[in-house]
């Protein structure tokens, strides 16, 4: 055992020497966020969303000017200059793009007569196969003829159908004469229409596709001479493609590519799919890494791509890679695998890390996702293990980030590779404590005795007080993981420090459960007639209502119907109420403050009341009544006082709609002061008509 201490401890300081503190380098946990979901903006206000993606060690954010991506990487780079800036760059080709670059189906039709602009009905010699796998879902089904793109919504016997109405794009627009070929383009949902990345893909204007996409990215769609980014991430990336119902023709020649090729080298390692199109993405790759360079040669410059699961390639191009959804495309056991050799390729060649784990709570759990602590802690850990970013969010599509307690620790930096204890739980050191994940599928237990002699300490944290009571490291640990089913293995995780350590992130209670109340905690309690609402956005920051809000768009997905900002209701006689309960899961002082945007798309849409009446109750007595203006102080906390909470959920604060004006309920948070404060219930602007209780 004093072998394994002396041992530490030179790791310890060998570490520390190291890693002098930067930003392209933090220390662990580190986190990271790809905004998806919000890209409506400026259509409807971005609410406080950036003020949630500032928090983040690496945000990942659509990089496109089309997007306003500089705008938002701007804002994002004044709230947090150490962020690291990743623009999300075009992965795919679309319908703008010149149609000799798009990968086929193996599908071929000849036209039967001619086709005159505008027409709707267009006969062919063959549909089999211009459809497959869309049954009578035609959105993603197109023909090509003589580069002329045009979508097919219906197809019956041997004609297909287009729209042929005004202006639109997707009607046939050239005449087309019997005989003409007919393609059909592979589209899909995710990537958009493949590139076709082969040495059959021709060039057009004497530019090839690789270079047409990099060129495309880092000269035309993201502004790299702006000097905001730190990298260039690709989404809906396939470094393999295994297409069930699709057929794909890289060398036009109608015969499917799987029968052709197949998806595996042959004996002589000659034209399989996957091997191909890789040595052909490669200079895609390279030639943006070049670009970077070019462009802004002082910069990080990384490269990372989504893959959905594992991507045992371009280990020269990348810093890395996204696994979508914890567990959704990826094996634990692959995964471990596949990160181990990233850790080595990265350390190898002296770069930053991109290595992310963006985990999801699914639609289905909508109602109790966010506080399923142990599937969190199962992604945090692994993400540990093994050098990766981790965020959390909701939403099948990841609309919403959550934000815990853990986040806001510091391990230090890694101390060695991760190894497997006897009973299957893996574990990593670290400067300041150690991460244990139990991917086996069953509750295992780790003890004192199964680590390296030094003294541990629960995280003491507000969200999972039962976990993370603080409690000195003494006797074993269950770690929860269960079996579901093959492709339903569970997992848990713990994560222990050196010295005590105290970490309650803010509680937020806001309007809706997921949208943006915090872990733990539900959401405003309603009485009365309140109705919710989102309003206008623009690209002046200024003009943004900013509500409390990460997702405010109206959409609604399955059981998911938060997408909206606030809520809202005229003035009345007190019959209307709101109130605002924590879950206070450490017990000390609090400082609570109130949050409110404007009512409508303007300042000026409605009259706010100007004296909204509030009461704040602690374990059930009224400490404080008052009363807040809301045409003044917009988007900012709003302190109402400091203090002494116990723990449970006896501690609120409750407005009511007795105003004269329009009353808002927003947001109300209560941030850990720590155990010991001077509580001061004298809260400043703009709360008056104060009574403080004894």
């Amino acid at each position: 055992m004093a072998k394994k201490i002396i041992l530490s401890l030179v790791l310890l300081l060998l570490t520390t020497m190291l890693y002098a503190y930067d930003r392209l380098n933090p220390p662990y946990p580190r986190t990271a966020s790809y905004s998806l979901g919000q890209n409506v903006w400026p259509t409807y206000s971005i609410g406080t969303r950036l003020l949630k993606l500032a928090r983040y060690d690496m945000a990942y954010i659509y990089g496109s000017v089309d997007d306003n991506g500089t705008i938002k990487a701007k804002k994002l780079r004044q709230l947090n200059p150490d962020q690291i800036l990743i623009a999300m760059g075009l992965n795919g080709i679309f319908f703008s793009d010149p149609p000799e670059y798009y990968l086929y189906r193996s599908y071929r039709g000849n036209l039967l007569e001619d086709v005159l602009p505008g027409q709707r009905a267009i006969r062919v010699d063959n549909t089999d196969g211009i459809n497959l796998d869309f049954g009578d879902d035609y959105r993603l089904c197109y023909a090509v003829i003589n580069n002329d793109i045009i979508n097919i919504y219906d197809v019956i016997g041997d004609t297909l159908f287009a729209p042929s109405g005004g202006d639109d794009f997707w009607k046939v627009n050239q005449k087309h004469v019997r005989g003409d070929s007919v393609l059909s383009p592979l589209r899909m949902s995710g990537p958009g229409i493949f590139p076709n990345f082969s040495q059959w893909c021709p060039p057009v204007n004497g530019k090839y596709l690789w270079d047409y996409l990099a060129e495309k990215n880092l000269l035309e769609k993201i502004d790299w001479t702006e000097q905001l980014w730190d990298g260039l991430f690709h989404d809906a990336f396939y470094a393999n493609v295994y297409l069930k119902s699709q057929t794909m023709d890289m060398n036009l020649n109608g015969i499917d590519d799987y029968v052709e090729m197949g998806s595996t080298p042959d004996k002589a390692g000659q034209y399989s799919i996957n091997p191909h199109r890789r040595e052909y993405i490669a200079k895609w790759l390279d030639r943006e890494n070049v670009l970077m360079d070019q462009l802004d040669p002082n910069a990080a410059n990384m490269l990372g791509v989504n893959n959905g699961g594992t991507c045992e390639y371009f280990y020269e191009q990348m810093n890395g890679h996204t696994y979508e959804g914890f567990g959704r495309w990826a094996d634990w056991f692959y995964l471990k695998d596949d990160c181990l050799a990233w850790m080595e390729e990265n350390k190898k060649r002296n770069r930053p890390s991109m290595m992310f784990i963006e985990d999801y709570i699914p639609e289905k759990w909508v109602e109790n996702g966010k506080d399923r602590f142990d599937k969190m802690l199962y992604g945090l850990t692994t993400a540990l293990l093994f050098d990766c970013y981790y965020g959390m969010t909701f939403g099948d599509w990841y609309y919403i980030m959550f934000w815990y307690d853990e986040f806001e620790t510091n391990l230090g930096y890694g101390i060695g590779l991760p190894f497997e204890l006897p009973n299957g739980l893996w574990a990593r050191y670290f400067d300041k404590g150690v991460a244990i994940s139990n991917p086996t599928g069953q509750i295992q237990t780790v003890s004192p005795a199964d680590l390296d002699g030094r003294t541990y300490y629960r995280l003491r944290g507000g969200q999972n007080p039962e976990l993370n009571n603080g409690e000195q490291f003494i006797a074993p640990i269950e770690v929860y993981a269960h079996t579901y089913g093959t492709k339903d293995v569970r997992g848990g995780g713990i994560i222990l420090f050196t010295e005590p350590v105290t970490a309650v992130t803010d509680i937020i209670i806001d309007n809706f459960y997921n949208n943006d109340t915090s872990p733990g905690n539900n959401p405003v309690e309603l009485q009365g007639d309140w109705s919710r609402y989102v309003t206008r956005g623009d690209l002046d920051w200024d003009a943004n209502n900013p509500y409390w809000s990460q997702f405010g768009n109206k959409q609604v997905v399955g059981g998911f119907d938060d997408a909206y900002g606030y809520h809202a209701i005229e003035n009345g006689g007190g019959e209307a109420t709101a109130v605002w309960r924590p879950s206070i899961g450490v017990p000390g002082y609090y400082e609570i403050a109130e949050w409110h945007g404007w009512h409508g798309d303007y300042q000026s849409s409605f009259g706010e009341a100007t004296d909204v009446p509030f009461q704040i109750i602690i374990d059930q007595h009224i400490r404080l009544t008052g009363t807040i203006d809301q045409t003044a102080h917009y988007g900012q906390w709003n302190i109402l006082g400091n203090f002494y909470c116990p723990k449970g959920q006896d501690n609120y604060v409750k407005i009511t709609n007795k105003a004269n004006g329009w009353v808002i309920a927003d947001a109300v948070r209560f941030r850990f002061l720590g155990d010991v404060a001077e509580p001061d219930t004298i809260p400043p602007e703009p709360p008056d008509n104060l009574k403080i209780w004894e």
